[in-house]
């Protein structure tokens, strides 16, 4: 859990485990923080949603995908679905 020194808004951040927290919580010192500074999601909430893949694979068909799989020499012979083939091509 993310808390701050109670009265200091600009205080550093930190974070600690939910025993921990409770504690602090209880003995007044400490406020969970809210707001989420960096960017990332804090304890309970939702992240980001991740970038789309800038690729079009998902609009080709499977014979496209093949082909293109073919040609880049990856080997499908365990793809067995659309999915499948896509995430040999996406693999790094």
């Amino acid at each position: 859990m993310r808390l701050r020194e109670k009265g200091k808004k600009d205080g550093e951040v930190v974070t600690l485990g939910w025993d921990e927290a409770q504690t602090a919580l209880q003995a007044g010192t400490h406020d969970v923080v809210n707001d989420a500074d960096d960017g990332r999601a804090i304890s309970g909430e939702k992240g980001p949603e991740p970038d789309p893949p800038a690729d079009d694979l998902d609009a080709k068909t499977n014979a496209e995908l093949e082909a293109l799989a073919k040609e880049r020499g990856l080997d499908t012979s365990r793809a067995k679905t659309k999915a499948d083939l896509i995430a040999v091509l996406r693999k790094p």
